[in-house]
């Protein structure tokens, strides 16, 4: 599973979920955009329909991606911990694992429940190119040493995309090309939504 917020979405993204597609046993990537994130200081600038649209068009272009609309269906922001809750128990016995960038390696032992949410799913970490920080056990103390060896023994190879939503909205802003950057049906609904252009309001 691959949660975000996706405001744009960019290849960095897509580089994470086609790594995780080939990790053993692992069949498709579900995509799951946040409509409102609970500790978001500043609201995206997409709004949340046009970021789904994004996610439905990607998922739509490649195999192996599907999307779950499961944040726009629950009322109110949604914690990462209520989706697993929810995925966990629509999928008995499976095993779920979370996305994650290696940004947010040093915060994932204070998430919200965060002791259920990793007996619940397996976080996974991508790294980028300039990204140092690596999984340690420290980060998630209260884990047995059967959990801590799963989780280790399912992270991803460092990423080649050096890229971030950050700074597509720069880039997009400065009324520079992103075709680089961004997934052709992504980039068809960017040019015409118009969000992150530096006329928009």
């Amino acid at each position: 599973m691959l949660g975000g917020v996706f405001d744009p979405l960019h290849r960095g993204h897509v580089e994470i979920a086609r790594a995780a597609l080939q990790l053993p046993a692992v069949e498709e990537v579900v995509w799951i955009p946040c409509r409102i994130l609970p500790h978001q200081k500043q609201d995206p600038i997409a709004p949340p329909e046009a970021r789904l649209e994004m996610v439905r068009k990607l998922c739509s272009s490649i195999d192996g991606f599907v999307h779950d609309e499961i944040e726009f269906d629950r009322q109110g922001p949604s914690w990462t911990i209520d989706t697993i809750r929810s995925m966990s128990a629509a999928h008995p016995g499976r095993p779920l694992l979370w996305l994650i960038g290696a940004d947010n390696i040093a915060h994932i032992g204070s998430w919200k429940d965060a002791e259920e949410l990793w007996q619940l799913a397996i976080p996974v970490v991508a790294h980028r190119p300039d990204s140092t920080p690596l999984m340690e056990r420290s980060h998630l103390p209260y884990l047995d040493d059967e959990r801590w060896e799963q989780v280790i023994s399912w992270q991803l190879p460092r990423i080649s995309e050096n890229i971030s939503s950050t700074r597509i909205k720069a880039m997009l802003a400065a009324g520079e090309p992103i075709d680089e950057w961004v997934p052709g049906p992504v980039l068809e609904a960017i040019q015409a939504g118009g969000w992150y252009s530096s006329g928009s309001p």
